[in-house]
């Protein structure tokens, strides 16, 4: 599905033009049942708003429920794993797992592009398209607020939140497929059988939405 650029936006937001409006949609919650061997995924439901400020920045404002209810399939379910046999199927009963509000910058473009190059090339071609710095920051009820950091390409987005001690914390992906939006946030967390300390990015919730 093409992109359509509403060219009312602040020219700042002209690289998240394709995520700005109204999106809900379903998608899992890794290992929501426990850390243990054999924890299950469940389902998880997300509706998110994306609005132009007239600052030039993109607010942000998520609401996700967690589903009694197994986890969608794949490909929704990026992370989904085989199990020995079919889950319970759940109460359907909701729960709130968080809400979200946000304010997203575009920065400069990244060091190393060649905005005439990409100018002079055919549009819709790789090298017509320029990545640009972004900034995120995410605010939870009861939490403090998240400074995150990484870059828009076209339809994609890669955000990396930086632990006190410099190391990536947590990575957020997104990107514009065939008209849905999907992403992945990953958390580091212990690694099971590890060295005592050691940790690793893994799954946190992946979402597979629709334009509302």
């Amino acid at each position: 599905m093409p992109i359509s650029l509403d060219t009312s936006l602040p020219p700042s937001l002209y690289p998240l033009a394709w995520l700005i409006g109204s999106w809900e949609g379903s998608g899992a919650l890794s290992g929501a049942d426990g850390t243990a061997a054999g924890s299950r995924d469940v389902r998880i439901e997300q509706q998110l708003v994306c609005t132009a400020r007239e600052d030039g920045a993109l607010d942000w404002r998520s609401t996700i429920h967690r589903v009694d209810a197994p986890a969608p399939l794949p490909p929704t379910s990026a992370f989904a794993r085989e199990e020995a046999q079919a889950p319970p199927a759940g109460s359907g009963e909701r729960t709130l797992l968080h809400r979200e509000d946000g304010i997203w910058t575009v920065g400069d473009l990244v060091p190393g592009q060649d905005r005439a190059a990409a100018a002079a090339a055919r549009p819709g071609t790789p090298e017509s398209v320029l990545s640009h710095q972004l900034d995120a920051r995410f605010s939870r009820r009861g939490e403090p607020e998240e400074q995150w950091a990484g870059e828009v390409r076209g339809p994609r987005v890669q955000l990396a939140l930086a632990s006190p001690d410099g190391e990536i914390a947590a990575t957020r992906m997104f990107g514009y497929i065939s008209g849905r939006l999907m992403w992945l946030w990953e958390r580091r967390t212990p690694v099971a059988d590890g060295a005592p300390g050691e940790t690793a990015l893994s799954p946190y919730l992946s979402v597979e939405m629709h334009r509302v």
